[in-house]
């Protein structure tokens, strides 16, 4: 009995080669953005470019978007080969070029070691989804829900930040976008690896790609708000948000102090 509830191996095959190419797809994403926006940060021209005309990343952004929607909405888009893989990559490039107005703005060892702990969180709660026994698209509605309420707290929390400039408050808005955006990374494991009550057509790889992409972006971007802003000088709680940087800490040397005492208690022993 149990046997005729298990999805036919076809189906598991079929399901498997999917969220392989799915999974593989976002890490060459991945790995492309941080190259390209590592070299757009430490080539001089890139980044005085981008800083003086931060308006061609809003561009490329918004365009990121509109473009989405129509892969989204139009099928045949996302279907037709090449123009699948085409329209893929322009989203992709359009993200990228958009976020590297951030990019050059921000302390480069910070959004290095940011983007690398986010794209391990990904790894990680796209692996509980994986796992996770309770069928979450079953309750897309009470994720909607859990995702409307932790909209408006952390929107409360924001609204501390700029008009009172509450200590920590953004890092708590954060903390509640994050909650959800990592609930969302759950339920999307689950409809690309399927055997589930919804899932991703077979064929959806592209998509299930970029819904990924976006969903690392989405807890990513929040990093930007320790770069150097122009709030700063008037920023009463700088020096204690401060210690989250990692240039900052590299600056003081503190690491190198701690690694210089390791090493020289090694060689007394």
């Amino acid at each position: 009995m149990a046997d005729r509830d298990e999805p036919p191996y076809y189906y598991r095959l079929e399901r498997q080669r999917f969220a392989c190419i799915a999974y593989t797809v976002t890490g060459v994403f991945l790995f492309l953005a941080i190259l390209q926006w590592y070299l757009f940060h430490i080539v001089d021209e890139t980044n005085k470019y981008f800083t003086k005309n931060y308006w061609i990343g809003i561009v490329f952004f918004m365009l990121s978007l509109l473009l989405i929607l129509l892969f989204i909405f139009f099928e045949d888009l996302r279907f037709f080969t090449p123009v699948n893989w085409i329209i893929t990559f322009l989203i992709f490039e359009c993200v990228v070029v958009g976020v590297t107005t951030l990019i050059v703005r921000h302390y480069q060892y910070h959004f290095m070691v940011s983007f690398l702990v986010w794209a391990v969180v990904l790894v990680i709660f796209l692996i509980f989804g994986s796992f996770l026994p309770h069928d979450l698209t079953l309750d897309i509605v009470v994720l909607v829900i859990v995702g409307i309420v932790s909209l408006i707290g952390g929107m409360y929390f924001l609204m501390l930040y700029i008009v009172a400039n509450v200590p920590y408050s953004f890092f708590v808005y954060r903390a509640f976008f994050v909650f959800s955006v990592l609930l969302f990374i759950m339920y999307h494991a689950q409809i690309i690896n399927g055997g589930r009550f919804a899932e991703i057509r077979d064929h959806d790889y592209l998509l299930a790609a970029l819904i990924l992409f976006f969903d690392f972006l989405l807890m990513y971007i929040f990093t930007f708000q320790l770069a150097p802003k122009w709030t700063d000088d008037c920023d009463e709680n700088k020096n204690k948000t401060n210690i989250f940087v990692v240039d900052k800490i590299v600056q003081k040397g503190i690491l190198p102090n701690r690694l210089a005492m390791a090493s020289n208690d090694t060689m007394d022993l």
